[in-house]
């Protein structure tokens, strides 16, 4: 049975006492390193391999050797006598001629680098211990003998060997547990601070713009911030309640930040996701006054609100204003349940018209768009037509246009911008209507659909429920003001050809387009038909 000495012993209870006094790793590699040179006589070099995320043994810390050398030494698992002990768990304790054979697999990089450490020195014995706690390897103790040749280190140096490895691997998982916790507790304040920060923003109201500010700052990195991306490449999606609100556009994958920095990304977004909430209720909030005060004016009354807020009272100052109407043809303009869609489309179609009128008034009464627009912007309907493509690239528009009035009359324009809008939704082929460039139109908008239909089909019924190039030919001359040469022009056929069909269409018709009675009728029932889209027309493509 081996035996210690009472110094040895003693020395071993120090070193215990030593590594209980501080968890800092550093100061416990320190004391481990000077203990084994102390108890181990032959020991020219002790070193501690921790075994790394990499899945490499790495050097920790050593006392004998270059360590600017030795620190480029990564072994496997198995590879030398280090990786060997690493792998079966197992003290080895060698001398030369064993030793060389153990080093035989070692990589040429690896040996490189250790006879640089050592300087070129010839290793006598070694000594590698397994650093296990609780079953877990976390590394290898190496003592080197390099100046006293003979034979493996005795079984009194061994013992101590296994003895400080053993202190070594609970003072150094100790030690790491610390770390971990230590790092744990910064990373909590971090993260609080952060929430104070961005909590500050949102009470201070500063917005998105210095959310993103902080971020950047947090981050060491730009980001910014998008309602829209094209490529979904390094962008953090911006989620509430399953809606994407917006992107932080990253320069790197979020998996490739740390822990604190997601928490620091995803923080920034839960901030932004409050921003635009409270954006929102202002929004609305300010929709809400805009209809009660255009409700007013409808009714004829002026009270002083419109002196507080400054977009109506702006209104006096013009002698005529206008009302254009906006609405969806044949779905709503944005989503009902969406948080950011309604407010992001009347911004931009208010922005769009500010280009043009400053003082124009945007706001919402359920899924129709209210613009009133005073007497100094004039809005053709190519220009509207093209601002509502811009907003509007995957929706079907429509929009009706009132005439200009005086203020006290904005009902008037009212009236009509909805009646206009109407016959736009009606219209096969008009996205935009102006009231005043009606004309029959406005009589039918008040009539019975029931009686307009009836009106067509008993003039062109027939031709209707006929030959499709008899309806393209009547509706070409019809559209052309009965011009013979044009008409064949556009319908790329032989005058006589033309006359033959009309001749065929006035049999069929029971009328006589040289008439102008017999001419107007027809021309009123293509109008009507435009008007009354669900009346299915002849294919002539």
């Amino acid at each position: 049975m081996v035996k210690l000495t009472y110094e040895q012993c003693q020395q071993l209870f120090d070193l215990n006492a030593l590594l209980t006094q501080s968890l800092e790793e550093r100061v416990v590699l320190q004391n481990l390193m000077a203990a084994a040179m102390g108890l181990v006589k032959r020991a020219d070099t002790v070193i501690i391999y921790e075994w790394n995320e990499e899945g490499y043994l790495t050097f920790s810390a050593g006392m004998g050797v270059e360590q600017s050398s030795i620190r480029k030494v990564k072994f496997r698992a198995g590879e030398s006598i280090t990786g060997r002990a690493f792998q079966e768990r197992r003290i080895y304790n060698v001398s030369l001629d064993h030793a060389k054979n153990y080093m035989t697999n070692m990589s040429k990089k690896n040996a490189a680098a250790f006879q640089r450490a050592v300087d070129f020195k010839t290793v006598q014995s070694v000594l590698a211990a397994p650093l296990v706690y609780q079953e877990n390897c976390i590394g290898v103790l190496v003592v080197d003998n390099f100046d006293a040749p003979g034979d493996i280190f005795t079984e009194e140096e061994t013992l101590i060997i296994k003895i400080l490895a053993n202190q070594a691997a609970i003072a150094l998982t100790n030690s790491r547990l610390y770390k971990e916790l230590e790092q744990r507790n910064n990373d909590l304040l971090t993260i609080q601070n952060m929430h104070h920060t961005f909590s500050n923003i949102l009470l201070e109201g500063s917005g998105i713009g210095q959310i993103v500010h902080v971020l950047n700052r947090l981050l060491t990195q730009p980001v910014t911030y998008e309602e829209t991306v094209d490529k979904a490449n390094s962008v953090f999606p911006i989620i509430s309640s399953n809606e994407t609100l917006g992107y932080f556009r990253l320069p790197q994958t979020y998996e490739s930040y740390s822990n604190i920095e997601r928490v620091a990304i995803e923080q920034a977004a839960n901030v932004v996701v409050l921003e635009l909430i409270k954006q929102n209720n202002l929004f609305e909030r300010e929709n809400k006054l805009q209809e009660e005060l255009f409700l007013k004016l409808l009714d004829g009354t002026w009270d002083h609100q419109f002196t507080y807020y400054s977009k109506f009272n702006k209104l006096t100052k013009f002698s005529t204003v206008a009302c254009l109407l906006v609405e969806g043809k044949k779905e709503p303009l944005w989503l009902q349940d969406s948080l950011v869609s309604k407010e992001r489309i009347l911004r931009k179609l208010e922005q769009a018209l500010h280009v043009a009128d400053r003082d124009a008034i945007v706001f919402h009464r359920g899924f129709t768009v209210f613009v009133l627009v005073p007497d100094t912007a004039t809005h053709a309907n190519s220009k509207v037509k093209q601002l509502l493509r811009r907003i509007f690239p995957d929706t079907e528009v429509v929009a009706g246009i009132g005439r200009k009035v005086p203020v006290s009359q904005i009902g008037d324009s009212y009236r009509e911008a909805n009646d206009a809008i109407q016959l736009a939704k009606k219209s096969r082929d008009q996205q935009i209507i102006r009231y005043e460039d009606l004309g029959f139109e406005r009589l039918w908008h008040g009539t019975d659909q029931g009686a307009l239909t009836q009106y067509i089909s008993d003039q062109i019924g027939p031709l209707i429920n006929g030959d499709p190039v008899d309806y393209e030919t009547l509706k070409t001359y019809i559209q052309l003001n009965g011009r013979h040469k044009e008409t064949a022009e556009s319908l790329c056929i032989h005058p006589n050809t033309l006359s033959y069909r009309l001749r065929k269409i006035e049999d069929l018709l029971s009328v006589d387009l040289r008439v102008q009675k017999d001419f107007l009728k027809l021309m009123t029932a293509f109008d009507i038909l435009d008007y009354l889209p669900n009346i299915i027309v002849p294919n002539t493509k």
